[in-house]
Order: structure tokens, then sequence, then C-alpha cells
């Protein structure tokens, strides 16, 4: 029946009447008439809307900033449950519609699942290629399905499609705010595409409705620590610890986050405790050296270093590290024999050569510095 749909206010889109969220773009179309003239001349029909390649990015107007504020604004309205608005051109604002789609009467087969199933198979082969056009699929069979948007969203972000996917992902929240999974996917897509605060609301948003969600624990962490926030990953590593307290590598990860703060004494106790249990943890011992060395206690920073030699002579880490120490001390003579012996233990390692001509270096210096008399 001609005018039997309605325009979508953002991108000008057709939508069946029954559709309360843009099949395109995610936006409301409650309270909208049937038949409004389309504000763009170019409209897909329903089965192109979503796969459409050349679709209107959403990152336009309010920008990405308000992508991040908007999952959790919608995570806080279902949890209250308050009435939406309709959109004011400033601000998102938040759905009427459910979480997600209901699910399908039994003996029915849900629209676009077939597609999806194959083009997921297919994107967890590594076979990105063939995976997008069946997700696109059943997207545009099932547009308000907020799960094959998200699967959709990582395979146009696997394929270097930063955009499509950002925009994929903003539907998806908008159709599924309480998802965990959604939440979680479009957080790594915005931290990967460079925006950590939008990445880290996100991720604050799964957080609050699960707060032991180790995964995200860690994602949120490890963002705030590669941006320098080390006070902010601090609870965070914390609580990592607390959830799984025989975990070395996340206890020196603590020592490592502690002495950024500042905290130079308790990051000292961390790698000190992680060396109780695993005496050839060498990358720790070497922290803690430091630690010794840079307040001033060099002949412990040393004793430290010595220990992992002897605990563990084959270990080309501790020579290099011991070598390092006796060189800012003045001890030349020793500094270029652990260079020697950690080139020769590790001959492959990026800097096994340096040091080895470093060595050479010293050793002339000293030899020029004391020469040898004639006739001995």
């Amino acid at each position: 029946m001609k005018g039997d749909f309605v325009v979508c206010p953002a991108c000008g889109t057709r939508n069946k009447p029954k559709w309360e969220f843009c099949a395109r773009c995610g936006e409301s179309l409650q309270g909208l008439p049937i038949g409004e003239p389309a504000p763009v001349e170019a409209v897909l029909d329903d089965a192109e809307d979503t796969a459409a390649p050349g679709a209107v990015p959403w990152i336009t107007g309010l920008g990405v900033f308000a992508f991040g504020a908007l999952a959790v604004a919608m995570w806080g309205w279902s949890q209250k449950q308050a009435a939406a608005a309709r959109p004011d051109p400033s601000v998102f604002t938040l759905p009427t519609m459910p979480a997600s789609a209901p699910p399908p009467r039994p003996g029915v087969i849900e629209p676009g699942r077939d597609a999806f199933d194959e083009g997921r198979r297919l994107l967890m082969k590594g076979d990105t290629a063939g995976a997008i056009p069946l997700l696109a699929q059943a997207v545009a069979d099932a547009p308000q399905n907020g799960t094959y948007r998200s699967v959709y969203a990582k395979a146009l972000l696997a394929s270097g499609s930063t955009d499509d996917a950002l925009r994929q992902f903003e539907a998806a929240l908008r159709l599924s705010p309480e998802s965990v999974g959604v939440l979680s996917d479009a957080a790594r897509a915005l931290d990967r595409a460079g925006q950590p605060a939008e990445a880290a609301r996100l991720y604050d948003a799964v957080l609050t409705q699960q707060p032991d969600n180790e995964q995200a624990l860690r994602d949120l962490s490890g963002l705030h620590e590669r941006n320098d926030h080390f006070d902010k990953a601090l609870p965070l590593v914390r609580r990592l610890v607390e959830a799984r307290p025989e975990d070395l590598v996340l206890r020196q990860e603590l020592g490592h986050v502690l002495e950024k703060t500042g905290d130079v004494k308790g990051a000292a106790e961390a790698y000190e405790r992680v060396l109780a249990e695993r005496p050839d943890a060498h990358v720790t011992r070497g922290l803690l050296a430091e630690i010794h060395f840079t307040q001033g206690e060099k002949d412990q920073a040393i004793a430290i270093m010595r220990d992992g030699v002897t605990s563990d002579a084959q270990a080309p880490l501790p020579h290099r590290g011991l070598g390092s120490l006796l060189e800012r001390t003045g001890q030349y003579a020793e500094a270029a024999k652990e260079y020697r012996e950690y080139a020769r233990l590790a001959p492959a390692a990026a800097d096994a050569k340096q040091l080895e001509d470093r060595a050479d270096r010293i050793e002339r210096r000293l030899a020029a510095a004391n020469p040898t008399p004639p006739g001995t």
C-alpha cells in the first residue's frame, strides 16, 4: 500500500510502521506519521537498508563522545525503568522497546538465523570476507536483533571498516542496552578506534552490572595503563589480584602499577611476594633491584641480582641486569663480563650484539687507562 512506511528523521530510511527503531541507524521512530516524505531522495528497500556499505555514518553531529555516554545512560534507564522521551537534536535519548527482540515462538525459525549462524561460523574461522555478507543479510532480515548487529560490527571491525563497525555497535546498544556482550564488544571497538574515554564508559557499565567480570577488569585496567592513568588502573588490578591471588603475573602487574602511582614501598612488597614463590621470576627480580637502586640502596640492588645469577646461572636476564648495575656503580670489568655472558646465553636476543660491543668498548677503555708495562 502506498505510504505504508515510516521515514527515519535522522537518515531518511523507510521502515515498516510496526518498527520502533530505524533499521539503518537505530533512531527512534515513535510518534512519526505513516507515509511522511523522506528527507533524502535515495531510499533502499527493507531488505537492503542495514547491509548497504555506503549507509550514512552515525558519527555525526553529537560525535563519538555521545556514543560512549549513550550506552551508560541507556543501561541506567533500563535499571530504573524510566519512560523514554522523543529524541532531542542535541542529546541521545533512551529507547522504549525491550532490551532485545523477543524470542521466536517454538517451532518458528527466527528471521536471519541461518545467515547469522553461518556468518558467525566463518568469522570464528577467520574468514571475515565470507562472513560479512551473511551477517549483513542477517541484520537486514532481523534489523531489531542487537546480537546480530554486534557480531556484524565485529566482522566489519576486523575488516578495517571502523566507522561502519561503530555505527552498527551504536545501533546494537540501542537494541540491547543491558547486554554485557554488546557493551564489551563495543568498548573494545572504541578502544581500538582510539577513543579510550568512550570505551572506559562502556566498561564501567559492564562492571556496574557484573562487578566480578574479570575480562572487563583486565580490559579496563589495561586501557588505563596504556593511557598512563595508573591511579584509575590501581583499584581494578587490586580487584583482579583479590579474585586470583595465586596469579603471580597479576601480582607483578600490581607492583608495576603501585610503582607508577608513587607507592614504591608497596611495589617492592608486591615484587618480593612474587620472588618468594618464584625465585626464577627474573623480570620481577630486575624490577625490584631497580627500585632499590633508585632509592640509593645500590649494594642491596646488586645483591638481589647476584642472587638471581647464583640461583640460575644459565638464565640470561640476571646477567644483563647485574651487568647494568655494576656498570652504573663503576665496576666496569665485572660489568663487561656479565654482558658477555648474557650475549653467550642469549645469542638471538635483539640486544645481544649491542651488549657484546659494549663489553668490547669497556675493556678497551680499561686497557687504555691501565696499559701493560713493557716487558711484562
